[in-house]
Protein backbone atom coordinates (compact mmCIF):
# COMPACT_ATOMS: atom_id res chain seq x y z
CA UNK A 1 0.00 0.00 0.00
CA UNK A 2 1.26 3.08 -1.33
CA UNK A 3 0.53 6.61 1.48
CA UNK A 4 1.50 9.58 2.69
CA UNK A 5 3.22 9.88 6.00
CA UNK A 6 -0.32 11.63 7.58
CA UNK A 7 -2.24 8.78 6.75
CA UNK A 8 0.44 6.15 7.42
CA UNK A 9 -1.24 5.18 10.36
CA UNK A 10 -4.72 4.61 8.64
CA UNK A 11 -2.96 2.56 6.23
CA UNK A 12 -2.03 0.07 8.78
CA UNK A 13 -5.02 0.15 10.70
CA UNK A 14 -7.45 -0.36 7.40
CA UNK A 15 -5.05 -3.32 6.52
CA UNK A 16 -5.09 -5.11 9.31
CA UNK A 17 -9.05 -4.22 9.77
CA UNK A 18 -9.45 -6.47 6.11
CA UNK A 19 -7.26 -9.23 7.31
CA UNK A 20 -3.58 -8.29 5.92
CA UNK A 21 -2.18 -6.88 9.67
CA UNK A 22 1.75 -7.48 7.50
CA UNK A 23 0.63 -5.72 4.22
CA UNK A 24 3.94 -3.62 3.47
CA UNK A 25 3.43 -0.08 2.94
CA UNK A 26 5.63 2.67 1.46
CA UNK A 27 4.96 6.03 2.84
CA UNK A 28 5.57 9.02 0.82
CA UNK A 29 6.15 12.67 1.82
CA UNK A 30 2.97 14.60 2.68
CA UNK A 31 1.69 16.71 0.71
CA UNK A 32 1.82 15.13 -2.72
CA UNK A 33 -0.64 17.11 -4.69
CA UNK A 34 0.63 20.39 -4.07
CA UNK A 35 4.32 19.82 -5.07
CA UNK A 36 5.62 20.37 -8.74
CA UNK A 37 5.67 18.09 -10.87
CA UNK A 38 9.33 17.28 -11.06
CA UNK A 39 9.42 17.21 -7.01
CA UNK A 40 6.91 13.96 -7.39
CA UNK A 41 8.64 12.49 -10.20
CA UNK A 42 11.98 12.49 -8.02
CA UNK A 43 10.41 11.37 -5.20
CA UNK A 44 9.24 8.34 -7.44
CA UNK A 45 12.47 7.69 -8.73
CA UNK A 46 14.15 7.46 -5.76
CA UNK A 47 11.78 5.66 -4.04
CA UNK A 48 11.06 2.93 -6.28
CA UNK A 49 13.42 0.43 -5.53
CA UNK A 50 11.92 0.58 -2.30
CA UNK A 51 8.43 0.21 -4.04
CA UNK A 52 9.69 -2.82 -5.78
CA UNK A 53 11.38 -4.69 -2.72
CA UNK A 54 7.54 -4.22 -1.00
CA UNK A 55 5.61 -6.18 -3.59
CA UNK A 56 7.87 -8.46 -4.04
CA UNK A 57 7.93 -9.72 -0.19
CA UNK A 58 6.09 -12.77 0.85
CA UNK A 59 3.02 -11.45 3.31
Amino acid sequence: MVVTAVFENLGRTAARAQGYPELPLLALPHPMESRPEAEVRAIARQRFDELIGLIAEEV
